[in-house]
Formats: structure tokens, C-alpha cells, sequence
């Protein structure tokens, strides 16, 4: 198992941004505002890829840069990879 890193770009984040590839099972140590956090990646993660912090439940607001920039197309674990596969936006769709 290895340690890699990530930062939480906003306080209200609830995704942080790898820092270097993660592999499955690394122990990632999360950057934020006030302190440093350790969770289990769940999936691999490329260098500059969002981790999920916390568990998501379908169509809850994924938050980076502290805006919503999508919402969660299925069950997300908390140390999972976020990116298009189970991530929608609605924006300019209306």
C-alpha cells in the first residue's frame, strides 16, 4: 500500500484532486483547509482526477471549486474515482 496525496480545493469540496496516480487500496492523505485527512482509495486515480470524500447517494451534488459541477449518476463509495462514468450535469440542457 502506498501514500499518496490529494488537496481539497474549497472548504465546501466534497471531492478533493489527486496530486499523482493512485492506485486501489493506497492510503491517500487528504490536504484541506484546516487539517489533513487519510482515506482508502477504492479505484485507481489519475494524477489530477477528483476522489470522492464521503459517500454519495444518486443525484446528490458533487462540489468542487465550492459550485456544483454535477451530480452523482449512481452510488459513489467515499474514496472512489468521480469522472464521467458516474457523474451527469444538467446545465445547458434546458
Amino acid at each position: 500500500m502506498n501514500n499518496s496525496k490529494a488537496v481539497q480545493i474549497d472548504p465546501r469540496d466534497n471531492v478533493a484532486v489527486a496530486l499523482s496516480d493512485v492506485k486501489a487500496g493506497d492510503k491517500v492523505v487528504v490536504v484541506t483547509e484546516t487539517e489533513m485527512i487519510e482515506i482508502i482509495a477504492k479505484s485507481d486515480i489519475t494524477f489530477g482526477h477528483k476522489i470522492a470524500l464521503l459517500e454519495f447517494k444518486p443525484k446528490r451534488p458533487i462540489i468542487k471549486y465550492g459550485e456544483e459541477i454535477g451530480k452523482s449518476r449512481d452510488a459513489i463509495a467515499a474514496g472512489e474515482w468521480v469522472h464521467l462514468h458516474n457523474v451527469y450535469c444538467e446545465r445547458g440542457r434546458q
